[in-house]
């Protein structure tokens, strides 16, 4: 069964909030990047910041629509020409990775 799995590692720095957001995908021809660290299973240290810090909404928005493009593009809806299984996203630089191919 393929999935696909999202996370945030967030920081707050002298008030303002910065961060990753991370689309990992996983299919039955390529898992080996989920169990060499792609995801985590390791429990939140931010805790604090996803439930004090509004703004996190909209990362859990963005994320969320990263990972139904992604899942659009497994099921042939959208053009994949990139093939990538795990894309990150970072807030203060506004630069979106894709890697695992």
């Amino acid at each position: 069964m393929s999935f696909v799995d999202v996370g945030m590692g967030l920081e707050l720095v002298d008030g303002t909030l910065g961060g990753i957001l991370r689309v990992t995908t996983s299919t039955p021809d390529k898992r080996e990047h989920v169990h060499q660290g792609r995801v985590s299973f390791a429990g939140s240290k931010e805790e604090n910041i996803y439930s004090s810090n509004i703004q996190v909404a909209d990362l859990n928005a963005l994320n969320a629509v990263m990972a139904i493009i992604k899942w659009k593009k497994l099921k042939g809806f959208y053009r994949d020409l990139e093939r990538e299984y795990h894309s990150t996203y970072t807030t203060d630089g506004n630069m979106l990775l894709n890697g695992d191919h």
